[in-house]
């Protein structure tokens, strides 16, 4: 994934980056050691006290939201690179948060959005995958309105190829370790447990984690 993010935004040493959404940072030292500086931002101040020590990185507490409304200091800065990796889910108006998202990039700079595939390949229960399909991002759609944004885009998919512990993986999911999974309760998440359970019965799951990555430039 490192790669593909990199490979995508084609940093240099004079580059300033925003990593929207970066969590503990598990991509801002990659970028770190690319670019000239990276403004790390997430709205939790948990995640954001984990960064990885670089002195390049430097951490802003704000949301998608923030950048939309212009409420945070961020949102008033131009950078040469914009990562948004699984956030635009976050966001409680998309049209406005492309916005922002569009709004950071400067001339001649890049934006790159990663999300999960349309269609959730996971081995997860019923009611999530449901749940999941309620509201797809249609990569299209996205492209289209980041190029009303004066940016041009394109879309690319990537499939990795993962084999997972079925013990571990039933962890991970009765931790939630997706924001999709948060909204069932404990006795809604036990039974879809219990349920992936029934439906593999090896040891090992085996499925594609697949990602599509818009990559959009403003020129001029």
């Amino acid at each position: 994934m490192s790669g593909c993010i990199l490979d995508r935004l084609g940093l240099c040493r004079k580059d300033r980056v925003a990593d929207i959404g970066c969590g503990t940072g598990l991509y801002a030292r990659g970028l770190a050691e690319r670019a000239g500086s990276v403004v790390c931002v997430d709205p939790s101040a948990e995640m954001l006290e984990r960064l990885p020590d670089v002195a390049t990185l430097i951490p802003v507490r704000a949301s998608l939201e923030n950048l939309a409304t212009g409420t945070s200091a961020v949102a008033h800065e131009r950078f040469d690179a914009v990562l948004a990796k699984e956030v635009l889910h976050h966001a409680a108006d998309r049209d406005a948060a492309l916005r922002a998202l569009a709004g950071l990039v400067a001339p001649g700079g890049r934006l790159l959005i990663v999300l999960l595939a349309p269609v959730l390949g996971y081995p997860l229960f019923d009611a999530a995958l449901e749940r999941y399909g309620r509201h797809p991002v249609d990569p299209a759609d996205l492209a289209r309105r980041l190029e009303e944004c004066g940016l041009r885009a394109e879309v690319s998919t990537e499939s990795f190829r993962l084999a997972v512990a079925k013990d571990t993986w039933l962890g991970m999911v009765a931790d939630r370790w997706m924001s999709l999974l948060a909204k069932f309760n404990d006795n809604e998440l036990a039974a879809g447990i219990a349920e992936i359970d029934a439906r593999h019965g090896g040891p090992v799951l085996e499925f594609d984690d697949v990602f599509v990555f818009v990559t959009a430039r403003r020129v001029g």
